[in-house]
């Protein structure tokens, strides 16, 4: 059938096919989620970073998504919040004069951020209802987050097997005891915005470390 003739049709089957595009991506990022440690063993430096940028990309799209619905929960003042500065949010900048230098700088930003997403959501689920959809939907951008780390990790295992990786602190520091309402609504929307602007410098940084020669297609016992 046409187009033009049923236009529902068209739309049906034009879904179905991008559905059967993206479903392979998705059962491997399920598949991912369930078992984080796994590739790190098993997988050489090359599948550990496809697989970690395939995550890393779609986490950014869903940290974005998410941010957009952050922003509507919060009324008419929204972008106003969200451009207020707040000193005791990580950055999101990347910094490293070498790729591995930059890699560890995901890594150790990725995990600082971790325990100020937990807290934002602990924070809405206050707010709002348990099921309200930014709870929710922060509540899978920590696992997301979690395992992205876990495949970073296992990259720098391989560009630098020799030194150590330095673990962030586990909860997060200036984060005053109480909060307003206000202020957790500014905290909620300023963690969000630079936690996407950290994860599409990741996606750009796997990139560049992909188009490299430094990650091979070697295993740690060099098979």
């Amino acid at each position: 059938m046409n187009c033009h003739v049923g236009n529902m049709v068209c739309l049906s089957q034009r879904s179905q096919a991008t559905f059967r595009m993206i479903l392979p991506v998705l059962i491997l990022i399920a598949v991912e989620l369930v078992h984080p440690t796994v590739s790190c063993k098993n997988e050489s430096c090359s599948q550990l970073l496809q697989h970690s940028l395939r995550l890393t990309r779609l986490t950014s799209k869903r940290t974005k998504e998410l941010l957009e619905t952050y922003k509507a929960s919060q009324g008419d003042f929204a972008d106003l919040i969200c451009e207020m500065q707040l000193d005791n949010v990580p950055v999101s900048t990347v910094s490293g004069q070498t790729i591995s230098q930059r890699i560890l700088s995901v890594y150790t930003h990725l995990k600082e951020f971790l325990p100020h997403m937990k807290t934002v959501m602990e924070q809405q689920t206050d707010l709002n209802p348990p099921t309200n959809p930014v709870a929710e939907g922060l509540n899978r951008m920590i696992t997301h987050v979690t395992h992205i780390a876990v495949k970073v990790n296992c990259i720098l295992e391989f560009l630098q097997p020799n030194i150590p990786i330095p673990e962030p602190a586990e909860r997060p520091t200036g984060i005053p005891p109480a909060q307003n309402i206000f202020q957790q609504k500014a905290y909620g929307c300023i963690v969000l915005t630079r936690l996407q602007e950290l994860l599409s410098q990741a996606v750009q940084e796997q990139k560049s470390l992909k188009k490299g020669k430094m990650c091979r297609k070697t295993t740690k016992d060099g098979s």
